[in-house]
């Protein structure tokens, strides 16, 4: 789908909850957070291309794999906990949106100790 589609579907799922909030705020809570899901799945697929399309420039470059695919894992942490930190928010629950914001933080920590494994090894041999 097309980002005027995107914008489209979000603009109208906005709206919708909007007129609901009155009637039936449950229901337009469930009709904003099934928006934002929608969305974000419907997203998934070009998100695939582009990770294959990342993956083949990378092994072009002869970039190592094993860094290349924590970078992603990185990127992919931080981007789903921000979108269930998100979520989570909208939905009223401003402390489990925080809580979640923290284990995406530790998640990319403990990802990313190779690297800095790596770093160190690096600096103590430069010294």
């Amino acid at each position: 789908m097309e980002m005027a589609g995107l914008a489209a579907f979000g603009l109208t799922g906005t709206f919708l909850a909007l007129v609901l909030k009155k009637e039936n705020p449950q229901f337009a809570l469930l009709t904003a957070l099934a928006t934002g899901v929608l969305l974000f799945l419907q997203i998934c697929s070009p998100l695939g291309e582009l990770l294959d399309l990342l993956q083949d420039m990378a092994e072009q470059a002869g970039v190592a794999e094993g860094y290349f695919g924590i970078v992603l894992k990185v990127i992919g942490i931080a981007y789903l906990s921000q979108f269930a930190s998100q979520l989570c928010a909208d939905a009223g629950e401003g402390a489990v949106a925080a809580k979640i914001e923290l284990a995406g933080k530790v998640l990319i920590m403990a990802v990313s100790i190779p690297v800095l494994t790596e770093v160190l090894h690096v600096v103590l041999t430069l010294v």
